[in-house]
């Protein structure tokens, strides 16, 4: 059983005794009266008290259940009042914590803040990017297809001949440029020989220094070299390529046919101009002997590094001849510079003997000055004859002029 509060007690007791003294006086007054009065009437009024005496103690047995249950009750609100007051400590430590938490958290929250505008700047950006790719790829595929078709007509243009040769001719002249000859002075076009076989005609005559001259086909192959640059086939790409190298050394033959060397001018071979240098890299990487046997029929081949470089020699002999042509002019002018120097040096000496006449002249005037005239002043002044101004004898020039010798600019 739980235990019961005193002040329950005491109550409780005060009650049972208040009772008991109701119910021993009722006794009394029974017995008094029960000498007169009817038995059942006392069993009844026992009765009655007897039920006094059980609603007592149950209204006594409820309250120590009310009480009980007030008790619990009141366990258990100050254990939530505590559990509240754990709670409310905790939070107050959480909220601390929190706020410990939030100001340590704050340059984190900033970084990311900073992180978060420059993701949303970098997206910015990377979309511009794109954007800007896209564009510059589509351009790139606009230029693309363009250059396909200029592609295409350019090999189209130059699977003819001629304009094979024109091409070339341009080629040529760039490298002209570069080494500096000029046409009509160092270059002529197109001029007409005559040949065994009758009139041949070079693309280029390339005059050199002291009369000769170098004479240029610009003609070339190109259909099967062009074949073999879009064959996916390893073997028909070799193929093409050695049909490339037998094109190379017929037009060899051809030139040696139209025997451009027999021109009294011209050197013992004639160039075939080759204006890529991949036409001939491929024939050789099939005919390693290619340029042997073109030499056998008087042919160079050249690609445009090595013509320039012969340009650049042709030039450079142009250079010394042109040295060469004026050195006696040169001679010349400054045989006359001397000449006109040795007659300003014998006037500068008729001057240094003039000078110098004039100087002893004057220095003999004054010596025959101070004796004739100075000499008698003074002694008129020592007589007594004032002079409104002073006299004074002018003083000797004492001068060395500097003598040249014109027989040492002769020497």
């Amino acid at each position: 059983m739980q235990s019961t509060p005193a002040g329950t007690r005491s109550s409780c007791g005060r009650h049972a005794v208040v009772m008991r003294g109701r119910v021993g006086g009722m006794a009394v007054r029974g017995a008094r009266h029960h000498r007169g009065m009817d038995p059942s009437l006392g069993w009844l009024v026992i009765g009655v008290l007897l039920g006094l005496v059980m609603g007592a103690i149950a209204a006594w047995a409820t309250g120590a259940r009310v009480v009980a249950r007030e008790r619990v009750r009141a366990a258990q609100a100050e254990g939530a009042l505590a559990v509240a007051r754990s709670d409310a400590d905790a939070l107050r430590a959480q909220q601390g914590a929190s706020r410990a938490l939030s100001e340590l958290l704050e340059p984190v929250r900033d970084s990311l803040e900073g992180l978060r505008r420059s993701s949303e700047r970098a997206g910015r950006e990377r979309a511009a990017a794109e954007s800007a790719i896209a564009e510059q790829m589509s351009a790139v595929r606009d230029r693309y297809q363009s250059l396909e078709a200029v592609t295409g007509q350019l090999a189209a243009a130059l699977a003819r001949g001629q304009t094979r040769g024109q091409w070339g001719e341009m080629q040529l002249e760039g490298l002209l440029q570069h080494a500096g000859l000029l046409e009509g002075a160092h270059v002529i076009r197109q001029e007409s020989r005559r040949g065994e076989d009758g009139v041949v005609r070079p693309d280029i005559v390339v005059r050199m220094p002291g009369g000769g001259e170098i004479l240029v086909d610009a003609k070339f192959p190109f259909d099967a070299y062009w074949q073999a640059v879009g064959a996916e086939d390893p073997g028909q790409r070799d193929l093409l390529l050695r049909k490339h190298a037998a094109d190379v050394l017929s037009r060899a033959r051809e030139l040696s046919g139209k025997r451009y060397s027999d021109s009294l001018a011209s050197p013992d071979f004639v160039v075939m101009f080759l204006p890529l240098e991949s036409l001939l890299s491929a024939a050789l990487e099939v005919d390693g002997l290619l340029l042997e046997k073109a030499f056998e029929r008087k042919v160079v081949l050249a690609t445009p590094t090595t013509m320039l470089a012969l340009l650049r020699t042709v030039a450079f002999g142009y250079q010394r001849q042109l040295m060469a042509d004026n050195a006696e002019q040169i001679r010349e002018a400054g045989a006359e510079m001397l000449n006109r120097l040795g007659v300003l040096v014998e006037h500068l000496e008729g001057m240094r003997r003039g000078l110098d006449q004039a100087v002893r002249g004057y220095n003999s005037f004054v010596g025959s000055f101070d004796r004739q005239a100075m000499r008698q002043a003074r002694r008129m002044n020592e007589l007594g004859v004032d002079a409104s101004r002073g006299l004074e004898a002018p003083s000797v020039l004492d001068v060395a002029l500097r003598e040249s010798d014109p027989a040492a600019l002769r020497s």
